[in-house]
């Protein structure tokens, strides 16, 4: 008599597409004006190494969007992630992501859609991101880095400012109205040519300073 397969729940199956895979190459470069900056991982990129995991394991993600708020050419999302085991649809669980986007045209709500969906993959898998190439193979071999060379890169300590962090900051330095060219003035004035080079323990400092900075933009107005 044949044994019976047994059904892995969400949970299980989860965990053997983490087993599988943990890495992927950042593949995207953002630039802050002059010299500033950090590399990223693409919304494709994410979508090309999870996709073929999601169909072998048989797990379904369904987003809805909760809600969109919008203020100028600047748009936010945020959006529920429903992880469904399709052998067991009442077998799921949710997760919640936020995204922000910024477009002069009518792009806005799928740059946030994009985000949003990027980071609750990484977040919920764990996925390590980095810029070698020596990981996974998932991963497009003819993309260019912007002719950057990584191995002769100094190593950015483990204190800086994380790839999310500065994605804040940058929302910060917007939010109150800095252009990025400015901020990138403000981060050198302190010592630090980017974002990227910014140490933690130095963020409130640099927010005090881009503060000071549109108070003073303010009064002069």
């Amino acid at each position: 008599m044949a044994t019976k397969e047994k059904v892995l729940n969400i949970h299980q199956r989860l965990n053997k597409i983490m087993g599988d895979v943990g890495y992927i190459k950042k593949d995207k470069k953002i630039s802050f004006g002059k010299g500033g900056g950090y590399t990223s991982t693409s919304h494709d990129s994410v979508t090309k190494l999870i996709h073929p995991m999601l169909v072998k394991y048989g797990i379904n993600i369904i987003p809805t969007t909760k809600q969109i708020t919008q203020e100028g050419n600047r748009t936010r999302v945020d959006l529920e992630f429903r992880w469904v085991n399709i052998d067991n649809p009442e077998d799921y669980f949710i997760t919640e992501a936020s995204g922000y986007g910024i477009d002069q045209q009518d792009k806005g709500i799928g740059k946030c859609w994009s985000v949003a969906q990027r980071y609750t993959v990484l977040k919920t898998l764990h996925l390590e991101t980095g810029d070698k190439d020596d990981v996974v193979d998932h991963v497009d071999e003819d993309i260019e880095d912007d002719d950057i060379d990584f191995k002769n890169e100094p190593a950015t300590p483990s204190l800086t400012l994380s790839e999310t962090d500065q994605i804040e900051l940058k929302e910060f330095v917007l939010d109150k109205g800095i252009p990025i060219t400015e901020a990138v003035e403000i981060f050198k004035e302190h010592g630090y040519s980017k974002s990227a080079e910014i140490p933690k323990d130095q963020l409130g400092k640099i927010k005090t300073a881009i503060v000071c900075h549109a108070n003073k933009e303010v009064a002069h107005a």
